[in-house]
């Protein structure tokens, strides 16, 4: 929805009331094995880095095109990291092995007013990754983190992702509304077993502070009992 426009006589401040969304999971780095799987699968069987280099070398001739389209890439994804990294965009989640979902994550965070909020769909590691640990600690210990709902995809919830691949799903609250304990669950196949309030438990800065105190990442329980 719309932002809102700074007014001194309503006391509006800016900021949209929703962000909501579903993005993009990938590394920012360029893998050659996967940039290569179906441009020329010769190059991503390569038995080491050394012999896949040495294919690529073998492109300026053998086909500029392509090789010229890499080195394109190359430095596409060289320009985004350093944006992300050096512009102060993304204080939390600019550093390290960058993921863009992480990336979008702290954006939206940062356009919603302060009554607004934020739900997207973001792989669980966002929870629990060394990468994203400062953006997760943020979010606790400012009372912004509303609630987790993780997913194993076992069941294919997303048909094109791998059956293992853990996802969740993330509501952020604005600066005006806080929430002293998060609502989380871990472990879900499907949004039905969300009902059982057994498989949720809660989470807040002092229990994240005893927990795990020196990487700042998320604890993982089935349940609630697991939890007490």
């Amino acid at each position: 929805t719309g932002g809102k426009p700074e007014n001194e006589q309503t006391g509006w401040q800016s900021g949209f009331d929703l962000a909501l969304g579903n993005p993009p999971w990938e590394k920012v780095k360029l893998s050659e094995k996967e940039w290569f799987a179906n441009r020329h699968p010769e190059i991503t069987r390569a038995v080491n880095s050394a012999a896949r280099k040495r294919l690529v070398e073998s492109l300026k001739s053998d086909d500029p095109h392509l090789y010229q389209s890499f080195l394109e890439a190359i430095r596409q994804a060289s320009g985004e990291g350093c944006l992300i990294r050096n512009t102060k965009r993304y204080p939390l989640c600019g550093q390290g092995d960058t993921n863009t979902f992480a990336v979008f994550a702290e954006l939206m965070r940062s356009i919603i007013s302060p009554t607004g909020c934020v739900g997207c769909i973001v792989p669980s590691g966002l929870a629990t990754d060394d990468s994203t640990k400062e953006f997760f600690r943020s979010l606790v210990e400012s009372e912004a983190l509303h609630s987790l709902y993780c997913f194993e995809n076992e069941e294919f919830i997303f048909p094109a992702v791998h059956h293992s691949f853990k996802f969740g799903l993330l509501t952020i609250a604005g600066t005006a509304r806080r929430h002293a304990s998060a609502d989380l669950a871990f472990y879900a196949r499907q949004a039905s077993e969300l009902d059982d309030p057994q498989r949720h438990f809660k989470l807040s800065a002092s229990d994240l502070r005893l927990l795990n105190p020196a990487s700042g990442t998320c604890p993982v329980f089935r349940s609630e009992r697991d939890a007490e």
